[in-house]
């Protein structure tokens, strides 16, 4: 995939790039470039989706683009000839959907890139108010200043295997300054506030699940996710983790005495957390709360008013930030000593990686005693 995507000069830049945000100085220094040099490769990096830059006081800043969500999903974000998209989506789907490797190292923790956003409509409205704004994905819509919308990378890499759904194709929405480094580069196209809400009432009555950048400020993105499809529902789907897509603060609760258990809300169940138990008239539906997302695509399958969304006993805890989620997730995957030191070129990094992988992986009263 790496060989597809890049050149070996845009490979060499990116071994050598700092993991946070830097200026065009910073990584002029750090890979021994000028900054005239290394400008527009930079900037080719950025059309293909391996480096994002953005604007900040009037110059831009750099960094790598994540595997998830990142440079997986720039490549398939349109079609595009500068790319062998039939290639490289046969190599992605080995990778990221048919073996477990990746999707045990991406994750591996608690915190993950991505939330599950309840369908509102799903909820009764006295429960509505349990909902906060960083919950309800109208309101994240609503308060962005800016919006994009490209194709669905994993449902465009499934096209050209041959598998992919009838789901629509065009709804990946981007929010705010991923928004804009979308439209500048290419990755797709600038679309109004209304637009974007049209898209998400389309994807609602079309059953997709809502998983959002899983930050509190300035979200990034909102996918409308099938569980054929979708990596993220994938690595539950077929792998088991459970944990690969952060809950809503909702799930599935069933009224037994109105539930005749016709299948109907397991069926539409994008992740198989509903079964039937029993036989005949005592068919029942049942829920297992370890796997059940809280997306409220179930909840208009039942005709008899059997099933509601109810409130999660333990609250979902949601990062403030991209960057402390970035830090959180390093700790919990034992990579908080690459965040820290970065450059894997100096000795002196080496040494004060080794200890902090130490230092972080002790006990916790053993930490209080250093």
């Amino acid at each position: 995939i790496l060989k597809r995507l890049y050149t070996e000069e845009e490979a060499e830049i990116a071994a050598r790039m700092p993991i946070r945000f830097t200026d065009l100085a910073g990584i002029a220094r750090r890979t021994k470039k000028s900054e005239d040099a290394l400008r527009p490769i930079l900037h080719r990096m950025a059309d293909k989706g391996l480096v994002m830059d953005f604007e900040h006081r009037g110059k831009f800043t750099y960094i790598l683009s994540p595997t998830v969500i990142g440079f997986f999903e720039f490549a398939f974000m349109r079609v595009r000839s500068d790319l062998p998209q039939k290639e490289i989506a046969k190599h992605m789907v080995a990778y990221a959907h048919d073996e477990p490797d990746f999707a045990r190292a991406v994750f591996a923790g608690r915190t993950q890139v991505g939330r599950t956003l309840v369908h509102e409509d799903a909820v009764d409205p006295a429960d509505r108010t349990r909902i906060l704004d960083h919950e309800r994905a109208t309101h994240i819509v609503k308060e962005a200043k800016t919006w994009a919308v490209s194709l669905c990378y994993c449902r465009h890499v499934m096209e050209h295997e041959g598998k992919a759904c009838s789901k629509p194709m065009e709804v990946c929405t981007t929010l705010n300054s991923a928004a804009d480094y979308v439209i500048r580069h290419g990755l797709g196209r600038r679309i109004s506030r209304e637009e974007a809400l049209d898209i998400f009432a389309r994807t609602r009555a079309e059953g997709l699940v809502h998983i959002g950048d899983n930050v509190k400020r300035r979200p990034a993105y909102i996918c409308h996710c099938c569980g054929c499809c979708c990596a993220m529902l994938s690595a539950i789907n077929r792998f088991k983790m459970f944990d690969a897509v952060v809950t809503s603060p909702f799930e599935a609760s069933f009224d037994a005495s109105k539930c005749n258990g016709c299948g109907q809300c397991a069926k539409k169940c994008p992740v198989s957390a509903i079964r039937i138990d029993g036989n005949g008239t005592a068919k029942k539906a049942a829920l297992d709360p370890a796997i059940c997302l809280g997306c409220g695509v179930c909840r208009p399958a039942c005709a008899r008013g059997a099933l509601s969304m109810a409130a999660r006993t333990e609250r979902v805890i949601v990062p403030e930030t991209a960057w402390q989620r970035a830090v959180v997730m390093a700790i919990e995957r034992g990579k908080f000593q690459n965040l820290l030191f970065d450059d894997f070129d100096r000795l002196d990094h080496a040494a004060l990686r080794a200890v902090t992988r130490i230092v972080v992986g002790l006990p916790p009263v053993k930490k209080a005693l250093l």
